[in-house]
C-alpha cells in the first residue's frame, strides 16, 4: 500500500470508507477504516470478495471478523498508517484552533499600535515634528501590512480546512440519514424508531404542556401475508410502498413515520386535542382503504387493501417500553375486533 498519500486524498477516502462502515453498523476503528479504505481502493481483490461474503451472510462485520480480514490481508505498518491519518485529522482541526488564536492575537497587538500612535500623534503638538509623525506612520504602515498577511494566510488556511470539514460532514450526515432510512418505504426504521422513542418520551415528560398531546400510533396492514402468499412477494413489496405513499400524502412534517418491521408502521406526534388525534389517523386509515392490488396477469384478480390503528396517548414520566405495549395492545384490539378500524390504549 501506498502510505504517502495527501490529507485531502485520506479524506475522499474516508468520505466513501465512513457511509459503509455506518451502513453495515461496524465503528469507525483503525481496522475497520483500514479494510474499507483497502476495498474502495480495489487494488486487494481477494480482500473485497471476503469482506463482500461477510457482510452478504451477516449484513455486517463483527470486529473479530473484521480482525480476521486485516491479519490475512494487511500488515501492521497499514494498522500504523491508517492510525496516523487518524490523528491527522485531529491535527487539522487542532491547528485550525491554533491559526484562529495566533491572528486574534496579531489582531490584539495591532489594535495595540493603533492605540499606541494615535497617542503618540496626538502628543505630537510641534510643527516641527515631521520625524517622529513619519516614523510613528512607519510603523503604522508595517504593522498594517503584517496584519494583511497574517489575515491572508489565515483566511487561505481556514477555507481549505473548511472545505476538508464541510464535505466530511455532509458525507456522514447522508451517511447517517440512509443508516436510519428503511430503502422500500423512504420512513424512518426500526433502529431509528427504538433510538427516537425513547427521547420522544423523555422530552414529553421534560416539557409537558396541558395542552398538548403526545402520542404514539402503531398500524399493520390487513392480512398482509395473504397478499406475498397469492401475488408473490414483488406485490408484497408494491402493497407496502403504495400505503407509504398514501402515509406520506397525509402527514406533515411535525410527524415521524417509521417502518416498525414488516408491514407494521409507527407514527410518533403530537395533537392539540384527542379529536385530532383520531381524526388523522382516520385521514390514513380511509387513504389507505381506498386502495387495491391486482394480479399482474389477471386484471380481474383485485383485492383491497386495510390496515388496522392502535393509538396510546403519552402521559408525562411514561418509560418508552409501556407506551410501545400499550400501543400494541390497542392495535391486537383493532385486530381482534374486525380490522379496518382504530382503537385507543386505555391509560393504566
Amino acid at each position: 500500500m501506498n502510505h504517502a498519500v495527501s490529507l485531502a486524498h485520506s479524506a475522499q477516502c474516508l468520505k466513501k470508507a465512513i457511509p459503509l462502515m455506518v451502513k453495515y453498523r461496524m465503528p469507525v476503528t483503525p481496522i475497520n477504516y483500514a479494510i474499507w479504505y483497502c476495498y474502495i481502493q480495489g487494488n486487494k481483490p481477494s480482500l473485497n470478495a471476503e469482506l463482500d461474503h461477510v457482510i452478504a451472510l451477516q449484513q455486517t462485520c463483527s470486529q473479530d471478523k473484521a480482525k480476521e480480514i486485516f491479519d490475512k490481508h494487511l500488515t501492521q505498518d497499514d494498522l500504523v498508517f491508517f492510525q496516523e491519518m487518524t490523528e491527522k485529522f485531529h491535527t487539522t482541526m487542532e491547528q485550525v484552533q491554533q491559526d484562529i488564536s495566533t491572528t486574534l492575537d496579531h489582531s490584539k497587538s495591532f489594535t495595540t499600535s493603533l492605540v499606541d500612535s494615535q497617542n503618540e500623534l496626538n502628543m505630537l503638538v510641534d510643527v516641527n515634528s515631521y520625524n517622529e509623525i513619519l516614523g510613528c506612520v512607519e510603523r503604522l504602515t508595517d504593522d498594517s501590512i503584517a496584519m494583511q498577511d497574517y489575515a491572508r494566510e489565515f483566511q487561505t488556511k481556514l477555507a481549505v480546512a473548511y472545505n476538508e470539514i464541510k464535505d466530511l460532514k455532509e458525507a456522514l450526515n447522508i451517511s447517517k440519514e440512509a443508516a436510519d432510512t428503511d430503502t422500500l418505504t423512504g420512513f424512518y426504521n426500526r433502529g431509528k424508531f427504538d433510538s427516537d422513542i425513547v427521547n420522544f418520551c423523555l422530552e414529553y415528560s421534560e416539557q409537558a404542556q396541558e395542552d398538548s398531546l403526545a402520542v404514539l400510533i402503531m398500524f399493520d396492514i390487513d392480512h398482509f401475508k395473504r397478499f406475498n402468499d397469492d401475488f408473490g412477494h414483488q406485490k408484497g413489496d408494491e402493497v407496502l410502498r403504495l400505503v407509504a405513499k398514501k402515509v406520506r400524502e397525509n402527514t406533515t412534517e411535525a410527524a415521524n413515520v417509521y417502518r416498525y418491521g414488516g408491514e407494521e408502521f409507527c407514527i410518533t406526534a403530537y395533537f392539540d386535542t384527542i379529536n385530532d388525534i383520531i381524526a388523522f389517523a382516520d385521514c390514513i386509515r380511509l387513504a389507505i382503504a381506498k386502495l387495491a392490488i391486482r394480479k399482474k396477469h389477471d386484471v380481474t384478480a383485485k383485492r383491497a387493501i386495510s390496515a388496522s390503528f392502535g393509538l396510546a396517548i403519552l402521559r408525562p414520566f411514561t418509560n418508552s417500553t409501556v407506551l410501545v405495549e400499550r400501543a400494541d395492545r390497542a392495535l391486537y384490539i383493532a385486530k381482534t375486533h374486525g380490522r379496518n378500524r382504530i382503537e385507543i390504549a386505555p391509560d393504566i
